[in-house]
């Protein structure tokens, strides 16, 4: 389209700040969510709540990011992706900062609050960076999603780190976040005006805004089935987000720092798998790739389920997390496949399922991993992992689906 002519005279220069500003947005964006995340038993501790009430307190911010992403496609649509992506850095930077005061304070309100408008500025954060990083795909003609998501894994890799360290030297929580958000603001900021200022903007008739939940999308059982897939593998990457420390520290025995080191274990997993995703997938196919790696993850969490030790456990959330680092970026190419006019109301409707499944996992998997305990709660994903294993055959280039 006229955009993609465009693109033919802009400078190398100018594609190449694009990327890596959108490298530099997917890292932040993981950081300052694992720096906090890494803590979990700390603000657990803080706030004097059980692990199901935790659950609730995550559902807060889930609520928040659900919100964000049934805003977002107007909201995109209206003002562009690269103000979705500012308008999302700053009410992350806000929710954060609340968070970590709620922390300090020992109000547990306050941290749910926090949480809601942190997970809001996710929702839509996320969804605008993401029609960033779908767009200058189909631009450039190569394969950006894995990638840009390894990026993610680093950045989650890099505050995991960061909530490591700072637990082991003794620094607060509230000062640690706070030194984070700082750097999130300064990050988006001064690098938002290198962002085109039209990516998933519509310009022409009102009535196409809320075109993106036309029936026709919604009843394509190829879009259904990749949300399927998503919400399975986006359940069970967060419950390793939320819940791997935990059961470490409370099934294993563990010290909050060595519980740290297995939660970066998974990470960098997800990042050498996301990284090296693009060749795989080339070379073997969407299809074949998920399904290996989601059998991996099903053997991790099988391990660390049953092994009780903790050498074998960082095995096994080192399989967790290459099961799970190139569900969410796929699927998500995959739903763009097709025509262009209706590409971004696809990939919509299927990341829609992904905040779904942030919006019911944490509370969920909360309660039954306080009845249950947590490492009986991940046969539930297993069980996920498995039906991830079904539907992710609506992957396939829509060219090879009747």
């Amino acid at each position: 389209m006229p955009k993609n002519n465009a693109m033919a005279g802009v400078g190398t220069n100018t594609v190449r700040a694009e990327l890596v500003t959108l490298f530099g947005y997917f890292f932040v964006f993981g950081m300052v969510g694992s720096s906090w995340v890494v803590r979990l038993p700390e603000v657990r501790s803080a706030l004097h709540i059980t692990t199901a009430q935790l659950g609730l307190v995550l559902f807060a911010g889930a609520v928040g990011a659900m919100t964000g992403i049934l805003l977002s496609g107007r909201f995109v649509a209206k003002y562009g992706a690269r103000t979705g992506s500012l308008v999302g850095f700053n009410l992350v930077f806000i929710g954060y900062v609340g968070q970590a005061s709620g922390v300090a304070m020992e109000n547990v309100i306050v941290v749910s609050l926090s949480a809601v408008i942190s997970g809001l500025g996710y929702g839509l954060g996320d969804v605008a960076i993401n029609v960033e990083g779908t767009d200058m795909e189909k631009r450039l003609h190569r394969s950006l999603m894995p990638p840009l998501h390894g990026a993610y894994s680093i950045g989650t890799l890099a505050g995991a780190g960061i909530g490591t360290i700072a637990l082991a030297v003794g620094i607060a929580l509230p000062l640690q976040i706070y030194a984070v958000c700082v750097l999130v603001a300064v990050v988006a900021w001064t690098t938002i005006r290198l962002l085109p200022a039209d990516t998933g903007r519509v310009v022409s008739v009102p009535s196409e805004t809320p075109d993106r939940h036309s029936p026709a999308a919604w009843r394509d059982p190829r879009i259904i089935f990749l949300g399927l897939a998503i919400l399975c593998i986006t359940i069970t990457e967060g419950a390793g987000l939320d819940w791997l420390t935990l059961s470490m520290v409370d099934d294993y025995l563990t010290d909050p720092v060595r519980a740290s080191i297995a939660f970066a274990v998974m990470m960098a997993a997800m990042t050498v798998v996301r990284f090296a995703g693009g060749i795989m997938i080339d070379r073997f196919g969407r299809v074949g790739v998920l399904r290996v790696f989601a059998l991996a993850g099903i053997a991790g969490l099988l391990l660390i389920i049953f092994s009780h030790v903790y050498a074998l456990a960082l095995f096994g959330a080192a399989l967790w997390g290459a099961g799970v680092a190139l569900g969410f970026p796929v699927l998500l190419s995959a739903a763009a496949d097709g025509d262009t006019d209706g590409s971004s109301r696809r990939v919509s409707i299927v990341a829609s399922f992904g905040y779904v499944a942030f919006l019911v996992g944490p509370p969920t998997l909360g309660f039954l991993g306080q009845a249950w305990g947590l490492l009986n709660m991940f046969f539930v994903l297993v069980g996920l992992l498995v039906v991830f294993v079904i539907t992710s055959g609506a992957a396939r280039p829509r060219k090879s689906i009747a």
